[in-house]
């Protein structure tokens, strides 16, 4: 039974987070009731017979070999597939409320004559009761958007520390139940849309890999975005032949499997008479259970047999015909995790490697691994000497040119912000490979606040990275193309990925970072400051740090004071005054303390450090958060840039900023500890002063302070349509708008 495509009007996607939306919260509507029922299930075949046989004849690869599971995981991978058989059936109108879990598996099979049924093991109450769970949600467009993360029965965070240490699942399922794992849909789109778009001009239907596949979310968008484009598409001839998936989970891949299916059946307009157990081996066949960090691309030894007419001929016979599941390795851990792998003798249209490579990859530890030497040797990401900080993310980077086909290739990937600022060994040595990589880079940040990319139950800072490799030759020239940290509210979210754009940065090297810039005006801005040969710290007499109770004592008055986190302003101030009597301990969090000679350059370095252009310079080379000691002491600022005359004037400044701000003092108790901060705001007309001799003595174009003052405001109100953040315009000059346009 085919179902329209079409949703009612005023039908919001539960899959993309919106104003007092929660996607996690959205799936667990239904992923609450899945999980119990499934749970049942599993309960059922652990304590029956062994469903290692049932499984294999009914789930495993046709296509390849792929190692063994433990005895418990059969269990589970069986009772998840006989729930997503019933959930599927449901959604597509093949299967009746009073269908019972064997009825489901009656339906997927269909003619097939499978030796043995995985619902065999399932006691009649057992069914009657998961069916029952199942009954509680509504089968409608809500469950049939989110069946990707419906059907996840963990995240694809680090599935490989679970393969080998069950242990570390309770702490996965904790990140689970937060929502971390899952890829809003409109993320997914965008990337693929991106992607896809890079290679139009070269190829007409190009190869896709996700290799941190999950449950599909990203080979679903591709295949939305495929068959928007292409009315009438055959979307399982298309899955087929152009949609690859590696995870190295089998639960992931058998979701992503029965994801796929369910748009092959939900949409298909030409009858047919194969069962869904031959569509879904069909798919099967382009899923594999592996470890990506093993895979490359390299010329294949010669084989008797075309793999391509190999594969071609299985599909054929898995028409409604029962073809025995591949031969599997008992030596699981060695098979999975430790033998290298051509992408051409898994995937045999990718030999060449994929036209497209995207993916949300784990943001985890890699942990030990036998082959860490060797891995060493594959990825510039994985640096001897560094591996207890390993992250999997930087190699997954590395797979965006590894597996792509070189002059012909583009790939995107949603990773943490730390690949742009963080100076960890490993995220440095990401970058430089980058560089050597080739291509047109392109960077896209986002902020955690007001709202995240991943949903307000989410709060990350991430990084959109795309490479694009397409002109027909390959290149070994790299360009890099940025953007700034985005700040949006909620209501904002339906037009975000249509306002990102990129700037383009020749000759600026990105191994200490990716800068994050709006427009060419802050790309020249920044590389005139590169440019500078001065820095903060000469000012200094000395640079230390000091516990903020410090900040209070009379020996400090040639001190500026800078808190290590920051949001809206860098929090800088002089020694406290006329503080009240603290109600509770004060905060255990060290300052960076700045001592000068005198309280004259004390001002001056106040002022500098309080400007906006401090300020821009933090958010384009930071992490939007974290204010390190070596970002103020190496601001590209300091004495030697100033006339006599120009040195009086900003010290006075300083100074009577100083004596502005205290009236903007915010005392904060957090965690039972006090805090003290002052928010410049107020005083808009003394920091544009500030930046005025900053901007003179930098050499730097005018119009720039323009823009610094809608950089600022920009950042602050976020959107001025939102009411609920209009209480922001009290912070600037007693209410009024310092910026008339």
């Amino acid at each position: 039974m085919s179902l329209s495509l079409v949703a009612p009007a005023r039908w919001h996607r539960p899959s993309v987070p919106a104003p007092g939306t929660s996607l996690a919260a959205a799936t667990e509507t239904f992923a609450g009731p899945v999980r119990t029922a499934v749970e049942r299930v599993r309960r059922c075949l652990e304590e029956g017979p062994s469903v290692n046989a049932a499984r294999a004849h009914v789930l495993a690869s046709r296509w390849r070999e792929e190692p063994l599971r433990p005895p418990a995981l059969s269990a589970l991978q069986t009772a998840w597939a006989l729930v997503s058989m019933r959930i599927v059936g449901r959604c597509v109108g093949a299967l009746s409320r009073n269908a019972s879990l064997r009825d489901a598996e009656a339906w997927f099979i269909g003619a097939i004559p499978t030796p043995s049924r995985l619902s065999a093991g399932v006691v009649e109450f057992a069914d009657r009761e998961a069916t029952r769970q199942l009954e509680t949600i509504e089968h409608d467009d809500d469950l049939r958007d989110l069946l990707p993360y419906v059907l996840d029965a963990h995240g694809p965070g680090s599935r490989a520390s679970v393969m080998r240490d069950p242990r570390t699942g309770k702490a996965r399922r904790a990140k689970k139940d937060a929502g971390v794992f899952y890829t809003p849909a409109d993320v997914a789109q965008y990337i693929a849309r991106e992607a896809l778009d890079a290679v139009s001009r070269e190829v007409d239907t190009p190869l896709v890999l996700d290799p941190a596949c999950g449950s599909g979310v990203f080979l679903k968008a591709v295949l939305d975005l495929a068959a928007g484009r292409r009315p009438g598409l055959d979307r399982l001839d298309f899955v087929e032949r152009n949609l690859h998936g590696i995870d190295v989970d089998p639960l992931a891949v058998n979701a992503a499997c029965f994801v796929l299916l369910h748009e092959c059946l939900r949409s298909s307009d030409r009858p047919t008479e194969a069962a869904p157990w031959s569509q879904w081996h069909r798919i099967r066949c382009n899923l594999r259970v592996a470890d990506a960090l093993t895979f490359r691309v390299a010329a294949p030894a010669p084989h008797d047999a075309n793999p391509l007419e190999v594969l071609a001929d299985l599909r054929t016979r898995l028409d409604n015909r029962y073809v025995q599941p591949s031969s599997a390795r008992a030596d699981t851990e060695a098979a999975l995790f430790s033998q290298g792998s051509l992408l051409g003798n898994t995937f045999p249209h990718l030999a060449a490697g994929a036209h497209v490579v995207i993916g949300n990859p784990p943001y985890a530890a890699i942990g030990p691994r036998d082959d860490a030497a060797a891995l060493t040797q594959r990825f510039a990401s994985l640096p001897a000497g560094h591996r207890t900080g390993w992250d999997y993310f930087p190699a997954f980077v590395e797979m965006m040119w590894r597996l792509t086909l070189p002059g012909r290739g583009s790939s995107g990937m949603v990773v943490p912000l730390s690949l742009a600022c963080s100076r960890r060994a490993q995220l440095t040595a990401t970058r430089r490979a980058i560089m050597r990589s080739g291509g047109r880079w392109r960077f896209a940040f986002f902020d955690r606040e007001p709202h995240a990319l991943f949903g307000e139950d989410v709060k990350t800072r991430n990084t959109i990275v795309f490479r694009a490799d397409a002109s027909g030759r390959p290149t070994t020239e790299t360009t890099i193309e940025t953007g700034p940290l985005r700040r949006w509210t909620s209501r904002q979210r339906a037009t975000l990925f249509d306002t990102v754009d990129f700037t383009p940065l020749p000759g600026v090297p990105i191994a200490a970072g990716v800068p994050k810039l709006d427009g060419n005006v802050c790309a020249r801005v920044f590389r005139r400051l590169r440019r500078q040969t001065v820095r903060l710290r000469d000012m200094c007499a000395t640079v230390d740090a000091c516990l903020p109770r410090d900040a209070t004592a009379e020996r400090f008055h040639r001190h500026v004071f800078v808190a290590g986190t920051a949001y809206n302003f860098l929090n800088a101030f002089r020694s406290h005054r006329d503080l009240p009597k603290p109600r509770v301990p004060w905060s255990s969090s060290k300052l960076l303390c700045l001592g000068l000679a005198t309280a004259a350059e004390a001002d001056r370095v106040f002022a500098i450090v309080s400007s906006r252009i401090a300020y821009w310079l933090w958010h384009v080379t930071g992490d939007g958060f974290h204010v390190t000691r070596s970002f103020i002491t190496d601001l590209p600022v300091n004495d030697r840039l100033f006339t006599e005359p120009a040195k009086h004037a900003l010290a006075d400044l300083g100074s009577r900023l100083w004596e502005n701000v205290q009236a903007q003092r915010i005392i904060s108790i957090n965690g039972g500890r006090q805090t003290v901060s002052y928010r410049p705001h107020a005083s808009e007309d003394l920091r544009g002063e500030i930046d005025t001799l900053l901007l003179e003595a930098l050499g730097l174009e005018v119009e720039f302070l323009d823009y610094l003052r809608r950089f600022t405001r920009t950042l602050l109100f976020v959107d001025e349509r939102d009411d609920t953040r209009r209480r922001f315009t009290d912070h600037f000059n007693d209410g009024g708008n310092p910026w008339p346009e």
